[in-house]
């Protein structure tokens, strides 16, 4: 595959390049200022309202629909955004301006979404997707409804607290069931059961009261990340952030597999780094397993028929932060092609993964954003490329600096006190050591770019 380069046909602009309060202006007004505004008015907009909405309102992820017509955005604001792209997008001779199609406000901040498997623009009774609201139910939603009221909800109790667990990861494992994972838990609901909790719990340790019962045993920590190989074959990969990984057949509620740690493959071997497994991506003849982490410098590869051997691992990934920076897998002519972006905002391409032992550089790149890619998303077709990016940052003040040591410090802590740490807690802190003071700055890069190849 010769390195391409990549055209832009359609952007959000500036739209959200700005505070979550002035964003909601220019949302519905669809103007951009010329100008930046300034740090002191991001503060007087936030008067009346929650101080958070004079933070940056960038994007934490985005992602296709599965019938590839629309991308589906979760943000700082608590919001699910639906965009449907236009239908002539190849074809215009000027970017196009990308403006949601609906808009779902969330009482609290948002862990997960994934769109309904089936999804199709043309049947409103498909477009349909799952979130995951901080200490909420699970919520069934339309993407098409102009109102963020759920279809169904999903609770995950703890049965000796009674509080919600926010599951950490989603994933559809059939058309009518999705799998949740939490501390040492993956949950399997079925969404005809509207209101109740799991149909089926499968632990990834054998006791949650003693975590080093039977000799250590198990997979410890929230799984915060889900992966199915195939619907024919059904086996499940699930990645914690005290960084193990777990493999499960039966479509991922029959037995265990597999269960490792990629630490010492990332620091000693691979020389990656890593903080927590953030993705558990497939090839897609389903022989491969690439695993992503978070603070991590690259992107491991292991072979499942070698469990616990890895047998590559993707170099120059630029991932140095516990955001979650979205990789993608695409099967193009010359193989798996792994495509990823960095904090520096430039996006990388791995071509032939799986043909190769031991480190691989990437075969391509090009800047996509000033800001961190924190997601990179290849159309089914390998014609069009999305991504998405941003970070979290608020006006600071002279002690931004111990601040920022301070989120650090907590954050390594919370690698060994897992259970207590949410997925958006986690992100939030690990995003606050790398904010950067938005008063004489540049004007942040909060948007959503559609890349032709």
């Amino acid at each position: 595959m010769e390195p391409k380069i990549p055209k832009i046909v359609a952007s959000t602009g500036h739209t959200y390049c700005c505070s979550i309060a002035e964003s909601r202006i220019r949302q519905e007004s669809l103007c951009t200022p010329a100008l930046p505004t300034p740090a002191s008015s991001q503060l007087e907009l936030a008067v009346g309202g929650r101080e958070e909405d004079a933070e940056q309102n960038y994007f934490k992820s985005a992602q296709w629909t599965p019938d590839g017509t629309s991308i589906l955005t979760s943000s700082a604001d608590n919001s699910i955004r639906t965009f449907v792209v236009p239908s002539d997008l190849l074809s215009s001779t000027s970017p196009k301006t990308l403006t949601p199609y609906t808009t779902h406000l969330h009482p609290t901040s948002i862990n997960c979404v994934t769109p309904y498997p089936h999804f199709t623009l043309t049947d409103p009774s498909t477009t349909l997707y799952l979130s995951t609201p901080n200490s909420l139910p699970t919520r069934l939603l339309n993407a098409l409804y102009p109102t963020a009221t759920p279809t169904a909800t999903y609770p995950l109790v703890s049965p000796t607290t009674e509080a919600y667990y926010t599951p950490a990861s989603l994933l559809w494992s059939s058309p009518s069931t999705f799998l949740a994972g939490t501390d040492c838990l993956i949950a399997l609901f079925d969404v005809e059961r509207n209101g109740q909790g799991p149909v089926t719990r499968l632990p990834t340790i054998p006791s949650k009261r003693h975590k080093m019962k039977g000799g250590g045993v198990g997979m410890r920590g929230i799984v915060s990340a889900l992966g199915m190989q195939s619907e024919e074959a059904g086996m499940l990969a699930a990645g914690t952030w005290t960084r193990w990984v777990g493999l499960y057949d039966a479509n991922g509620m029959g037995g265990t597999v597999a269960q490792w740690s990629v630490a010492e493959a990332a620091d000693q071997h691979a020389e990656l780094g890593g903080g927590g497994v953030t993705q558990t991506v497939w090839s897609g003849c389903g022989r491969y397993l690439c695993v992503v982490e978070r603070k991590s410098g690259g992107v491991l590869v292991y072979d499942v028929r070698v469990t616990g051997k890895v047998v590559a691992w993707l170099e120059g990934r630029e991932a140095w932060t516990n955001q979650r920076l979205g990789v993608d897998v695409f099967e193009g002519e010359g193989g798996m092609e792994v495509w990823a972006g960095g904090v520096d905002g430039i996006v990388r391409v791995w071509n032939g993964v799986g043909r190769s032992e031991g480190a691989m550089e990437r075969a391509w790149e090009w800047k996509a954003h000033d800001d961190p890619v924190t997601s990179t998303i290849v159309h089914s077709s390998g014609m069009v490329v999305a991504t998405c990016s941003g970070q979290r940052s608020t006006p600071m003040t002279d002690d931004s600096e111990s601040s920022s040591e301070d989120s650090d410090s907590d954050e390594d802590s919370n690698e060994d006190s897992d259970e207590s740490c949410s997925d958006e807690e986690s992100e939030n802190q690990s995003a606050t050591s790398n904010q950067a003071p938005l008063l004489n700055s540049r004007a942040p890069d909060n948007s959503i770019k559609v890349w032709s190849l």
